[in-house]
């Protein structure tokens, strides 16, 4: 009997979107022994089948502790593959120099963040750009974060690995059938890259037009925080966003089964997983306007107020709410875990 591939997922934000695509990175790789070396704000669920879970140090501060221990655990696990996720989770291995292949899947890259000063911008590009050779495998989710990675190095081995829904309705907690509330969420970090005050001029906008809109915030800060969580969730308070944290479970599929219109307002993006979430719940979508979703056909807007409009005008029925739905369905029938199993295996095949 072959033996079964070893990946050891590294991750500094178990959170999120990030740990519901690990979660689904195992669900769909049964056949092979998955490992965890994480740190974040959100405890490994007992029921994820893991061969073994790993703490790593929290704070991004404590690089050389958090490279060491990296080592460590890489060889106590002897991985066959080492997955590494979002932007810390990527140095640390990379800077490792570890013996078994580094497959990095970014999660969306920190120099694409156009609100940063450019020359934190810049900073990240040259510390992205000199780690890319280090990477066997770069894993991108959308043909902008290709594009971004090519950037980096020409000759990098970019894999392209299409993202899915991470819950699904239930008999308990069904799909919205496309009922639309006049309700409007988002799910994601309290970060600079998901923009929760963009998000809250949207909704102060939106109550200018329509005061019987309401808004919900699905999230809270992570392990990448950088002092600024604690602003952003009272910034969306003060515009009225009800922030109800990290939810999982039934908890979260009790609030994807509301009807509502999803609206991502993050700034810059891999590609979200919330947004497939939402979609499998059958919630009309619209987004911030940015390079990730271009060509997709999902109603967006770039200014608070054309924001505010465009939501008005997808929960008053008018034109653009057929292209909210549509946009929806396409998702449900483009991004299927049949070709993420696929991808998947052909990724770790390559290891």
């Amino acid at each position: 009997m072959m033996e079964k591939k070893r990946i050891l997922h590294v991750t500094q934000v178990y959170a999120g979107g990030i740990s519901r695509a690990i979660t689904s990175l195992v669900d769909l790789m049964p056949d092979a022994e998955h490992h965890l070396l994480w740190a974040g704000n959100e405890q490994p669920d007992a029921s994820i089948p893991y061969a073994s879970v790993h703490a790593m140090p929290q704070s991004p501060r404590a690089i050389l502790s958090a490279i060491r221990r990296v080592r460590r655990v890489v060889a106590e696990v002897r991985p066959n593959v080492v997955h590494a996720h979002s932007s810390f989770g990527g140095v640390y291995t990379r800077l490792a120099n570890l013996d078994v292949p580094v497959f990095y899947e970014p999660h969306c890259y920190k120099f694409d963040d156009g609100q940063q000063p450019a020359p934190m911008r810049t900073a990240f590009r040259l510390a992205e750009k000199a780690l890319a050779r280090r990477s066997a495998r770069t894993i991108v989710l959308s043909p902008h974060e290709e594009r971004l990675a090519r950037s980096l190095d020409s000759r990098a081995y970019t894999h392209f690995l299409p993202n899915v829904a991470t819950i699904r309705p239930s008999a308990s907690f069904p799909a919205t059938a496309f009922a639309t509330a006049r309700n409007v969420f988002m799910i994601g970090r309290l970060t600079n890259q998901k923009d929760p005050d963009y998000f809250a001029q949207v909704a102060e906008a939106t109550h200018r037009l329509a005061s019987d809109v309401t808004f919900r915030w699905i999230g809270d800060v992570d392990g990448e925080d950088d002092g600024r969580g604690e602003s952003l969730r009272e910034r969306l308070t003060d515009a009225g966003v009800d922030v109800l944290g990290w939810l999982t479970g039934d908890d979260l599929a009790a609030e994807m089964s509301r009807p509502a219109l999803y609206f991502h307002s993050a700034h810059y993006e891999g590609f979200p997983l919330s947004l497939l979430d939402a979609a499998i719940f059958e919630h009309p979508l619209a987004v911030r306007g940015i390079p990730t979703f271009d060509g997709m056909g999902i109603p967006e807007a770039t200014e608070p107020m054309e924001a505010a409009q465009l939501i008005v005008e997808i929960l008053d029925d008018g034109p653009r709410r057929r292209l909210a739905i549509a946009a929806a369905h396409r998702l449900n029938q483009t991004m299927s875990h049949e070709a993420q199993r696929d991808s998947l295996r052909t990724l770790y095949a390559s290891a």
